[in-house]
């Protein structure tokens, strides 16, 4: 149904620049055209042109045409370029019809239809400028020796990442951008993750058009408790989203790699050379992920667990962490850029994209505030 809208679209918008050959052929004039007679004047006879003038406003009919019908079968073919294209011929369209708006108010009428959805999707490529750093750098690290009875792809990851010394953390303020899938739409988005290592956070995102936040979340999850601020409302006291929230929290712990093997509530179970399982905490139980590393550069290619996705949801799904590029922060070779997926949508709803990372700081108080 949607591939039909879509070049139902396209064919629209074909047909409406080949009408614009209309008014060049009019207006050069080359030809004469009933709905079009030939004219000097414009905004009913207020404007006054002459020859010269109309042949130049016959040519902005030809532009206008041309770019239209080239940005449809650029849209098609999936070129980059199609946007600025189509949204340029769109605006010349919507101008030399309102100028010409007693014979052709009805073009005008359409390219205005076709500028705002258009005008909307420019905004949503806009990327937001990052949240200023955390105003507290990061502070000194200590080390502990890395455990000598990991799994072996556990411990190749470790010895990758960070060596023999693994960096005590404590705390961590992970700064980022990317893509956020909300009701069907994909947003720029930029956000700062909080977290109190293995124990809680707090989530504070910024969905935006055109770099200006128009969607905001701030969700936290401590005390073993999950609330969720969002747009749509407010979600607590929900022992699905509480589960829902511990995962999350011990999946993004992979910007901490540190804490799966300094806190002592956290094991690995081998499973064979190149996948482990992560058995995390939860409330008085426990709960797991499956953990694949990549065979040649030993770092995780992805993390897997069953998870609730709503308050209401009667069974669990397939939640995956995606790693798509490494750097390097604060000492720790982490993810820098990442992809969050529901296997029932089978593409990320939310990529991220690292700008900041400090360590240590205090976040006694900004981990139960609300706001950037």
């Amino acid at each position: 149904m949607m591939r039909i809208l879509f070049y139902g679209a396209v064919a629209t918008i074909i047909i409406h620049g080949l009408i614009h050959l209309m008014g060049f052929v009019a207006y050069w004039p080359l030809a004469e055209i009933a709905e079009l007679p030939y004219k000097t004047t414009l905004l009913d006879g207020r404007l006054a042109l002459g020859q010269s003038g109309m042949k130049l406003f016959s040519t902005l009919w030809l532009l206008a045409a041309v770019g239209l019908v080239g940005s449809a079968v650029s849209l098609v073919a999936d070129q980059p370029w199609w946007l600025p294209l189509m949204l340029t011929a769109t605006a010349v369209s919507l101008v030399i019809t309102v100028l010409d708006w007693s014979n052709a108010f009805r073009g005008a009428l359409i390219s205005l239809v076709m500028l705002i959805p258009l005008l909307l999707v420019a905004g949503l490529r806009v990327q937001p400028r990052p949240f200023p750093a955390y105003p507290q750098p990061t502070q000194p690290l200590s080390t502990t020796a890395l455990p000598a009875d990991l799994p072996a792809p556990v411990a190749r990851y470790y010895q990758t990442i960070i060596g023999d010394e693994v960096p005590v953390v404590e705390t961590a303020v992970i700064t980022g951008r990317g893509t956020l899938r909300f009701m069907g739409i994909t947003f720029p988005a930029r956000l700062r993750f909080t977290h109190d290592a293995g124990q809680g956070y707090r989530h504070y995102i910024e969905a935006t058009i055109f770099g200006l936040p128009l969607l905001k979340v701030n969700e936290r999850y401590l005390d073993g408790q999950a609330r969720m601020q969002l747009p749509v409302g407010i979600i607590e006291n929900e022992p699905k989203i509480d589960m829902a929230a511990n995962l999350g929290l011990w999946g993004e712990s992979i910007w901490l790699p540190s804490i799966y093997v300094t806190d002592s509530r956290v094991r690995w179970e081998a499973i064979d050379e190149s996948s482990a399982r992560l058995i995390v905490p939860f409330a008085a139980d426990k709960d797991t992920f499956t953990v694949y590393f990549d065979p040649e550069t030993g770092l995780i290619a992805s993390m897997e667990a069953m998870r609730y996705k709503e308050a209401a949801s009667t069974e669990k799904i397939l939640w995956q962490l995606t790693p798509l590029a490494w750097d390097t922060y604060q000492g720790n070779l982490i993810p820098s850029r990442s992809a969050v997926t529901w296997a029932d949508e089978g593409t990320p709803w939310l990529v991220i994209e690292l700008d900041d990372v400090a360590y240590n700081v205090d976040v006694q108080d900004y981990i139960r505030a609300e706001g950037p």
